[in-house]
């Protein structure tokens, strides 16, 4: 009996057995979005505003009537940079899935009426009248190929207005990006679904603007994440968060050909600027009314992207001192296994193609010391200025903090200046900092080398002065495991990952001499 049942359903016609019900989701109720930053962009790099290169998971719940039995679930309004494979369905057993391609487009369009009828509205390029006609259009694969009561032919670009008038919007397309999922047999019912999936065309970074104390002991640091999307679809009132850190992720996620989809749904031949092409806002239906035609001779263009803009979430910003800055919303810090996780409190937009900003690091006041500091490779070379700290509670901070860009400032009798820009790796708690911003004028260093080739070895006399009207902390850096020894120094080397460090103070107005050796190790 069983084996003439399997007989019988294999007989029955493939649309009997893949006709389902259709159950269309518009858009998400709630909706939770996480960005993760691009381990390939260095620090103080900014984010590629037109394809950001990181992802986001995102989480949405939705409402839907589902009928009993196995249903086709549409979930339209997702992220145009969906990944499919990383889709999970709560809420019912999904059995199947897939990222709807065919979106309302000028190539999803003439694909679908291939072989049916259209209106083509075009302009006589001696007389400039403007005339409609009924053809079939017959091929897209080069160029678009149609038929007339006149005869087939290729439709070539005049330059001039003209573009095709469709009856209807196929429901094969859709305006928004879709995702189609196939439940398993189920009771039926309003029912709550949560669809979380990895969406690419997301970014996030940290700019940290710190303001230094006119003793150098210690700076206020306010630090600002900007959220980045380079995605078509926007997400109103979102759970926004973003994650620091960086994590392992499979090939197969990093890109579901959506970048190929979208650019073939842009692209017709090489004259699709007289074939309006790619954005469904531009795709004329019939009885809806085009936009004025240009000017007799004008070729028609596609409308450009819609602009990048910044939005500012911090209700009040205050140019003056970083402590006294108000702040409207901050973002939460909460500990997401070894990564970090920055919570926004409230919801927000995550709009399409756009960036957010809001805070989420507000130190008044980090302890430290203002350095100068010349690295030495052979010799000396000519120093900069850092401001270094302790990543401790103790010393005024004790959070993660992640990579991003540094600016810095400090109170002058002209007011606050701009003294160096800079940038910072990830830095963990009780991770020693240091923000180098700039070059001194008011500290020097002159270096004069005897070399004794039969014995490799180097003798320095450095002159050091300091300008200043006050005393100031200066170290060379030596590299360790360079093979050399350096020798003849007043004090001691003091040992830190990677490095040796040789540290005095000189007097405001001073200048002091060196004399020390540097040797090769022998048999090296």
């Amino acid at each position: 009996m069983r084996r003439l049942i399997a007989l019988f359903a294999a007989l029955l016609p493939a649309a009997a057995l893949a006709e389902r019900p259709v159950v269309a989701s518009a858009a998400p109720g709630q909706v939770a979005v996480t960005i993760y930053r691009d381990p390939q962009r260095a620090p103080g790099k900014a984010i590629y505003k037109a394809r950001p290169g990181a992802f986001a998971l995102i989480a949405e719940t939705r409402e839907v009537d589902l009928p009993p039995g196995e249903v086709v679930l549409r979930f339209e309004g997702v992220a145009g940079g969906i990944v499919p494979q990383s889709a999970i369905l709560f809420g019912t057993g999904p059995r199947e899935k897939n990222r709807d391609a065919a979106l309302l487009s000028q190539k999803g369009l003439v694909d679908a009426f291939t072989g049916q009828s259209v209106i083509l509205r075009r302009t006589d390029p001696a007389t400039g009248k403007v005339s409609e006609e009924h053809a079939t259009v017959r091929s897209a694969a080069q160029r678009l190929v149609v038929t007339t009561s006149a005869g087939s032919e290729a439709v070539y670009c005049s330059g001039l207005n003209q573009t095709l008038l469709y009856p209807e919007a196929p429901a094969t397309l859709s305006a928004k990006p879709v995702l189609t999922m196939t439940t398993k047999d189920q009771p039926g019912g309003r029912t709550t679904v949560t669809l979380a999936y990895i969406a690419t065309g997301f970014d996030w970074d940290a700019t940290y603007v710190a303001t230094l104390a006119e003793d150098g002991k210690s700076m206020a640091l306010l630090s600002w994440l900007t959220m980045a999307s380079g995605d078509e679809t926007s997400f109103p009132d979102a759970a926004t968060s973003a994650v620091a850190g960086e994590i392992a992720r499979s090939e197969e996620t990093r890109d579901d050909t959506s970048d190929r989809l979208k650019n073939e749904a842009r692209w017709l031949n090489k004259w699709a600027d007289c074939w309006p092409a790619g954005r469904t806002h531009q795709i004329s239906l019939r009885g809806v009314p085009l936009p004025p035609p240009p000017p007799p001779g004008a070729p028609m263009m596609a409308m450009s992207p819609p602009m990048e803009r910044d939005i500012v979430v911090s209700g009040m910003r205050k140019v003056a001192r970083a402590q006294n800055v108000a702040l409207a919303v901050t973002a939460k810090s909460e500990s997401l296994g070894d990564l970090k996780l920055y919570r926004i409190p409230i919801p927000v937009t995550v709009a399409a193609r756009s960036q957010k900003q809001v805070a989420f690091l507000n130190a008044p006041r980090v302890r430290g010391e203002l350095v100068y500091r010349s690295k030495v490779y052979g010799a000396p070379e000519d120093p900069q200025m850092l401001f270094r700290f302790r990543n401790r509670k103790d010393q005024g901070l004790g959070d993660p903090l992640p990579a991003g860009k540094v600016v810095v400032y400090q109170d002058g009798d002209f007011g606050r200046q701009v003294v160096g820009e800079t940038s910072t790796g990830n830095k963990a708690v009780d991770e020693e900092v240091e923000f180098v911003f700039g070059e001194p004028t008011g500290v020097t260093v002159e270096n004069q080398e005897l070399a004794d080739k039969a014995k490799r070895s180097w003798t320095h006399t450095v002159t050091l002065r300091n300008a200043n009207p006050f005393a100031i902390r200066y170290e060379m850096e030596f590299p360790a495991g360079d093979n050399r020894t350096y020798t003849g120094l007043p004090g001691k080397l003091i040992r830190k990952p990677g490095k040796q460090i040789w540290a005095m103070t000189l007097a405001p107005g001073s200048e002091t001499k060196l004399v020390w050796r540097s040797a090769e190790v022998a048999g090296e």
